[in-house]
């Protein structure tokens, strides 16, 4: 999104992590070689791996010093008391300047020293750093000092996950819970840099649609409207643990109201006023980027950094329009095949639950044919909490805690469902489940050989073109046999993945309203309700929503590619190890990669 590359800068986000792993064995000389013509070389190598990793271990080091938010995602809790420097220039400044001073280091060690494994490591470093610089250059800064928070992806929808039992932080001691005020005291700061910002944009002329700025405020208004015991950050006192001694019990009461009443609650009341008496009446009707100062040059620089290959607005539109003609007519022979037959809707949460898992069952006995290892994470199923569920996706995935034993969460949306015609699908399942984001983040994240930044870093191109690539692995499972799976597969899924090419271009590249984006979706087969939201996601996410079917593409491309080259010898599990076994790639290292592991005959 405009904003997202620099708001994932200020969290500190695993993109820019970068750490230390466990060292990766040189290989020995062969045998028969004298032992002098091999131990320069040898010592050569050894030398370069560990400068490389010596300067992965210092970057993520100090990483993590400036952005504390980024180990909480790692299991690292030691600063929990606070947010860091968040919705402030420097922050964006001090990675830029931490990116520059990693490529000076980085050209200091020989790449061709290094083995195979280290050369990958070198190259995605390369990529990060490199792409920190180039999204923090002057005419991409002005941005990031613009639109600080979203609908989408804003602070004050993010903040209340941190905040309670069951996301990413523990709640298990007196410390946590101490912690946790410390850092609910930092809020009226954070809300005033973000207000800050926003004036800074205004000055610039570079404000938020008006229906991003109205979504922002309906969403401040579900939780205003809440009472202090109604909060989710009332949510730790509501189940705090039984052991706490009671002088400590009734301190945290009182710290907790304090905070939600005299820090939290008037923090997102000023920001409400400001977003609606001064904001919004600046904000603006077009809804594109191209509608705003340097616009085209901000959502060029957006394609790239979400599909990591060098596409043009104008040739990802042309692609988009192709895969939907393609994917509409194997649709319509789909729904042919089915004829009357229509889905079950679901209209409580309990029984959508339980069909959630019933797919579950269906999908996880079959996956050993197609992959030769399944993560040790357990994967849970459950709705959103009902404080953001009208506002989020039909499903999503939250990473699970192999160390805590905390598992990967798949979260579907139970909002209103007496009104509305909902029926989960296996396709939406294998997306954000298995072999979906589970497989693919969980493989990573438990792989202690990998450096921190290839364990927890991660390119949207990668993960949600992985997240499609293992939809369409039904297919070959046997899973969309049944002509109402295939449909679902093919328009909640793939379909719709193609219109958003040429939706997301239209919008930021091409000049279209948000009415001429609702009514292409509409055109092709995605519910209103459903296009209108989706719409606003992609007004404030620019770039972002392209990455699915263009790292799709890419992996089917590199999967038909070591196929056709090495016809029985290829082995469909060795094949998804190479994809997943070296953490999420930028798509041109991936497809070095698996044409070097084709060079080497697919083993």
């Amino acid at each position: 999104m405009t904003g997202q590359t620099f708001k994932a800068l200020l969290a500190g986000t695993a993109a820019m992590a970068v750490g230390a792993c466990a060292t990766v064995p040189t290989a020995e000389p062969a045998a028969g070689t004298p032992a002098v013509a091999a131990s320069e070389p040898a010592q050569t190598a050894l030398a370069a791996h560990d400068a490389l990793y010596a300067l992965f271990e210092r970057t993520d080091r100090d990483m993590i010093a400036r952005n504390p938010i980024a180990a909480w995602y790692r299991g690292d809790f030691s600063r929990t008391d606070t947010l860091g420097n968040l919705f402030s220039k420097d922050a964006i400044l001090a990675e830029r300047a931490a990116a520059q001073t990693a490529v000076a280091d980085l050209a200091q060690i020989d790449r061709a020293s290094l083995n195979a494994d280290d050369r990958i490591a070198y190259d995605v470093f390369l990529y990060n750093q490199r792409n920190a610089i180039a999204g923090t250059e002057p005419a991409m800064l002005r941005f990031a000092t613009a639109l600080p928070v979203d609908h989408f992806t804003g602070f004050h929808i993010s903040y209340p996950r941190l905040s309670t039992p069951g996301g990413p932080l523990p709640f298990e001691t007196v410390a946590d819970y101490d912690n946790t005020l410390k850092r609910h005291a930092e809020i009226p700061v954070l809300m005033d840099r973000a207000i800050a910002q926003f004036r800074t944009g205004m000055a610039n002329g570079i404000v938020h649609p008006r229906v991003a700025v109205t979504t922002m405020i309906e969403q401040l208004d579900t939780q205003l409207k809440l009472t202090t015991e109604q909060s989710p950050y009332w949510k730790p006192v509501a189940e705090m643990p039984a052991g706490f001694a009671v002088a400590d019990r009734t301190r945290l009461t009182a710290g907790f109201r304090q905070a939600i009443e005299r820090d939290i609650r008037p923090s997102l009341q000023k920001l409400r006023t400001f977003l609606a008496d001064e904001y919004l009446p600046k904000a603006r009707e077009s809804v594109g980027l191209g509608g705003l100062p340097g616009g085209d040059a901000v959502y060029a620089f957006e394609v790239e950094n979400s599909t990591t290959l060098p596409l043009t607005p104008d040739a990802v539109h042309r692609l988009g329009l192709s895969e939907v003609a393609r994917i509409e007519t194997a649709l319509a022979a789909a729904r042919a095949e089915a004829g009357t037959r229509k889905p079950e809707i679901y209209r409580d949460k309990a029984a959508l639950t339980e069909a959630w898992y019933d797919i579950q069952k269906k999908v996880d006995p079959l996956l050993p044919r197609l992959f030769s290892s399944i993560p040790r994470t357990p994967l849970e199923i459950k709705p959103y909490e009902e404080y953001r569920e009208k506002f989020n996706l039909a499903a999503s995935y939250n990473q699970g805690n192999p160390d805590t034993g905390k598992p990967g969460t798949f979260y579907f949306s139970g909002y209103d469902l007496p009104n509305r015609e909902v029926s989960p699908t296996i396709a939406l399942f294998m997306h954000e489940g298995n072999p979906g984001h589970h497989f693919q983040i969980m493989t990573k994240i438990e792989n202690e050989d990998l450096p921190a930044f290839l364990r927890y870093g991660g390119f949207t191109a990668y993960s949600e073109g992985w997240g499609l690539y293992a939809e369409s692995l039904g297919y070959e499972l046997g899973l969309y046999d049944d002509p109402i799976e295939k449909i679902g597969a093919m328009q909640g899924g793939e379909l719709l993945r193609a219109v958003r090419l040429v939706v997301d271009t239209g919008l930021h590249s091409k000049g279209w309203s948000r009415q001429q984006a609702v009514d292409y979706m509409i055109a092709h087969g995605q519910p209103r309700e459903f296009a209108e939201s989706e719409t606003n996601r992609y007004i404030v996410m620019p770039g972002q929503a392209l990455a699915y079917k263009i790292g799709e593409l890419k992996i089917k491309e590199l999967r038909q590619r070591a196929e056709a080259a090495l016809g029985d010898r290829f082995d469909v599990r060795r094949f998804h190890a190479q994809v997943l076994d070296t953490g999420a790639l930028p798509m041109p290292v991936l497809e070095k990669k698996i044409d070097d592991w084709i060079a080497a005959g697919g083993v």
